[in-house]
């Protein structure tokens, strides 16, 4: 299934070329601070220095020093990607005082970012049965989406996601196709996968298998399938906290003490600023259950429709460019020209569209309840709702996958133009924003 195609070598090559530039560009901004590999505070180095939208950096800690920030229960796995690259690095700092963490990150980014554009051309292709160019236009489409495009490049988990939820829909499409089911081996790994890497991310592998197994989706076995990835991730996680992060947090105890004896001034600073960081994250549903004290149920949700959803996620905003709402950047950030919104009524008319065509497809119905389910957590709930576009590349696939569907049906030059020129525009706008923020920072 994973095996490249003469087809598809031309998509690699170009996307294995321009996300390494981009990834290039990332490490160049601070190369000589961020490969200082004796006598640095790593924390300073990179999160001090490295501001993205909210994104994470914290891998770039991680595979500096073994330090972990992340929320371990929503991303369990994370850790089992970079321990590795932690033992690479840990074994060639100290010879040659050079940290390598850049390096080695950029090139689990590419290699996720290049599987997939591969798999999303796979999915339309062989699933939606596209053209070829109209896949390959479908495919540069979506990676030209502001924030598709920053999650390809930045230290985060992200881009690690996009290709498991990708591969899974690939198989899906496939058994739908065949007229065959999940097995439990394959319900299992992809749940302990997607799950492992973001928590939330297992409930779509339920979705999918609950769609294409039907009933037999309850069958003991397949119930297995889904428990016992799930304890192996509990166990890995519990593994994560009495190892790494109880005895990090003592450390970081003694250190917040003896900063509160030598400048209290600071510790003020801090609780001014967490005070500020709980009014941008709006009003919990509760703060006594575990995840839903993550939720917001104050922040306006057409706001965060326009303005970001389908606004910052698909283009940025050249106004407060990627700060962090932790930060400096206010929740809402309206668009200095028309044509901006034009381009982004036009995909949303673009999703609408290809849905209405596709409404009777079983392919599609699964992608609408991922992108659904993403829905009631970020519009329903607030997960994350004041950031939403850094989720952006767990949904945004829909957009692609429903235009493909219209571009089947309708075999429309005037349609084909429109998108084509739609993906120009992103590339060109978005890519010229980014890459220009990227030789300033």
């Amino acid at each position: 299934m994973l095996g490249l195609r003469k087809e598809e070598r031309p998509l690699a090559i170009t996307a294995a070329v321009v996300f390494t530039i981009l990834n290039g560009l990332l490490i160049y901004c601070h190369f000589d601070s961020f490969t200082r590999g004796a006598r640095v505070g790593f924390w300073s180095v990179f999160y001090n220095h490295l501001c993205m939208s909210g994104y994470d950096v914290f891998s770039l800690i991680f595979i500096s020093c073994m330090r972990l920030h992340w929320n371990a229960l929503r991303h369990p796995l994370f850790v089992a990607v970079l321990l590795p690259l932690y033992w690479i690095n840990h074994w060639l700092m100290p010879q040659t005082e050079f940290n390598f963490a850049v390096f080695l990150m950029a090139a689990l980014l590419i290699a996720a970012d290049v599987w997939g554009a591969i798999l999303l051309h796979r999915i339309l292709r062989d699933i939606v049965g596209v053209k070829l160019g109209d896949a390959t236009l479908l495919t540069a489409l979506f990676y030209g989406f502001a924030h598709v495009m920053t999650a390809a490049i930045v230290p985060d988990h992200f881009a690690l996601s996009l290709p498991l939820l990708l591969l899974a829909l690939l198989m899906t499409g496939r058994h739908l196709q065949r007229g065959t089911r999940f097995t439990w081996l394959q319900q299992a790994l992809l749940f302990f996968l997607t799950a492992g890497v973001t928590l939330t991310n297992g409930v779509k592998i339920a979705l999918a298998a609950w769609m294409v197994n039907g009933k037999k989706v309850f069958s003991w076995k397949s119930i297995l399938s889904f428990v016992v990835p799930t304890l192996m991730l509990g166990a890995v996680f519990v593994w994560q906290q009495e190892a790494i992060i109880k005895p990090q947090e003592q450390r970081i105890k003694h250190i917040e003490a003896a900063v509160a004896k030598k400048d209290p001034a600071r510790i003020e600073r801090l609780k001014t600023h967490d005070a500020f960081v709980k009014k941008q994250n709006g009003e919990a549903l509760t703060k006594d259950v575990p995840l839903l004290e993550w939720s917001d149920m104050t922040t306006s949700r057409t706001r965060s429709v326009v303005d970001n959803l389908f606004g910052e996620s698909l283009q940025f905003h050249k106004d407060h460019l990627m700060e962090d709402v932790q930060q400096t950047r206010p929740v809402f950030v309206s668009y200095g020209s028309t044509i901006s919104y034009v381009v982004e009524a036009l995909l949303v008319l673009l999703l609408v569209a290809g849905a209405w065509v596709a409404r009777r497809q079983r392919f599609f119905l699964i992608v609408a309840t991922w992108f659904g389910f993403d829905m009631l957590m970020h519009l329903g709930f607030g997960f994350g709702i004041n950031e939403v576009y850094i989720m952006t590349a767990h949904w945004a696939f829909i957009i692609p996958i429903a235009a493909a569907y219209l571009l089947r049906q309708r075999q429309d030059a005037w349609l084909r133009f429109a998108v084509a020129a739609l993906t120009i525009w992103l590339w060109a706008y978005n890519g010229t924003v980014l890459v220009g923020y990227l030789l300033t920072i």
